[in-house]
């Protein structure tokens, strides 16, 4: 059976597919994932929505993967973090939008599953936690570059040093969630639909300017900005003449 399912229309979905397991990350579900990312970034869709299946959304990194990474192989490590970490990359640099649609628990390695996504949406009192110090490790699929900028750098520090849990209320007035249902799916229809109602080519452009803006100057930033209104105006007028 398959551990990640992939639809692809104008809206992608990513599900992960481990419910047994609270979909906890292992080797051939990362590859799966690797894989269903690629296809949707060669797709046409318009707006991407990762989930999991089951009562969980990930409960992070499967426990005999990183026994085995921290203890029995330890020296592919260095190519298995790049393996993580191109994985996430890929992710936040998909075209489209990305809403992270999340239930009841992402730890660690799920929670910087989250964080890859533009938008993230959750059930009433999802946790998102960091888990990874408990095991003599550090979170290194971004979490420790995306929290301070998402809930601040004081809170980050919290749910890395103290392994604060954050629930999705608390999130929510943090940033870290966008909107709470008690019906994901609703959330995911409402958001999916908002999106779609825009021609794709203006995300594409505000993404790459907002995604440009961690590595630049605001100055750069604003002539970013500007070469891609340039862009992104001739290609609505070509629209609108057609």
């Amino acid at each position: 059976m398959s551990k990640v399912k992939l639809e692809i229309g104008e809206v992608a979905r990513i599900r992960l597919n481990r419910p047994e397991k609270k979909n906890a990350l292992d080797l051939e579900l990362l590859t799966e994932l690797r894989d269903a990312v690629k296809e949707v970034a060669d797709s046409e869709a318009r707006v991407t929505v990762l989930s999991g299946e089951g009562d969980t959304f990930c409960a992070g990194l499967d426990r005999n993967l990183l026994f085995a990474l921290t203890q029995q192989d330890i020296g592919n490590l260095p190519e298995a973090i790049d393996f993580v970490q191109d994985l996430i990359y890929s992710i936040r640099m998909l075209k489209m939008p990305v809403i992270a649609a999340v239930q009841r628990y992402a730890i660690g390695g799920g929670l910087q599953l989250a964080l890859a996504a533009d938008i993230r949406i959750a059930t009433p009192g999802t946790v998102f936690s960091v888990r990874e110090p408990d095991y003599g490790i550090i979170p290194d699929m971004g979490a420790l570059s995306l929290l301070p900028r998402i809930v601040g750098d004081g809170v980050a520090r919290e749910m890395v040093f103290m392994r604060k849990d954050i629930t999705a209320e608390e999130g929510k007035i943090l940033g870290l969630v966008n909107e709470i249902y008690e019906d994901l799916e609703k959330g995911i229809e409402e958001y999916t639909k908002r999106i779609l109602s825009v021609p794709p080519h203006v995300f594409s452009y505000a993404k790459e300017v907002l995604e440009r803006s961690w590595t630049e100057s605001f100055l750069e930033n604003l002539k970013s900005a500007k070469e891609a209104q340039i862009k992104c105006v001739e290609e609505t007028v070509r629209l609108l003449r057609k």
